[in-house]
């Protein structure tokens, strides 16, 4: 069905929004931008086929303004952008369509994003693998990339020697833990501490019994 639009004018809620009139009645409402490239002046012709086109359209802009917005604080991944979307309730397609349009440009990268956070993690503090893995994942980078991050992040870097660092530092800091009592009880708060840091237990194992045995001497 053809019809004529009549009148385009910005809404009073919203002025960078513009709503526009087919023949004397509401059709649809549309960004500033989303108009500038569909064209429309008052007096063109628009059909109903046009109008879904718009509609679509402008829920892609707005799915991408979302998402930038979103990004605007820190780095995402994949994984939080489509989430995010979700929450909004956007459709698939457009969400599909916002998250490839933002890899195109470089916004959205899950490799960059996990080198980032593995590079800043280990500069904050001493970590384990097995932590800034599971953080990872949870995160949505695929497996591969979590591990071939991991690989070359750890490369130059001696585990063993980290977990003992931080363990010291732990037993320097923590009074309480060496006066808390027996072997035991300090075995038990430094295998928990260097849990929560990611280590392994093939590295706790041999940590704990450097860090007792200095703690004895």
């Amino acid at each position: 069905m053809n019809m004529r639009i009549t009148k385009i004018e910005s809404q009073q809620k919203n002025p960078g929004r513009k709503s526009i009139y087919a023949d004397g009645e509401f059709v649809v409402g549309v960004s500033d931008e989303t108009l500038l490239r569909a064209g429309l002046r008052t007096g063109d012709e628009i059909t109903d086929e046009r109008i879904r086109a718009l509609v679509q359209e402008e829920e892609t802009s707005s799915a991408k303004r979302v998402a930038l917005r979103f990004l605007a604080h820190r780095p995402r991944t994949k994984k939080e952008i489509r989430d995010k979307l979700r929450e909004k309730e956007f459709a698939e397609p457009e969400i599909k369509q916002t998250i490839e349009n933002l890899e195109r440009v470089g916004l959205l990268n899950d490799t960059e994003f996990a080198r980032m956070y593995v590079r800043d993690a280990l500069a904050a503090k001493p970590t384990g693998r097995m932590l800034l893995k599971r953080k990872l994942l949870m995160l949505g980078v695929e497996k591969s990339t979590v591990d071939e991050t991991l690989q070359n992040a750890f490369a130059d870097i001696d585990e063993r020697e980290a977990a003992l660092d931080a363990g010291r530092k732990f037993l320097r800091k923590s009074i309480s833990v060496r006066k808390a009592g027996h072997e035991a009880n300090l075995r038990h708060r430094l295998a928990s501490f260097l849990t929560r840091r990611g280590y392994s237990w093939e590295t706790i194992e041999p940590t704990l019994k450097a860090l007792l045995k200095e703690s004895d001497e």
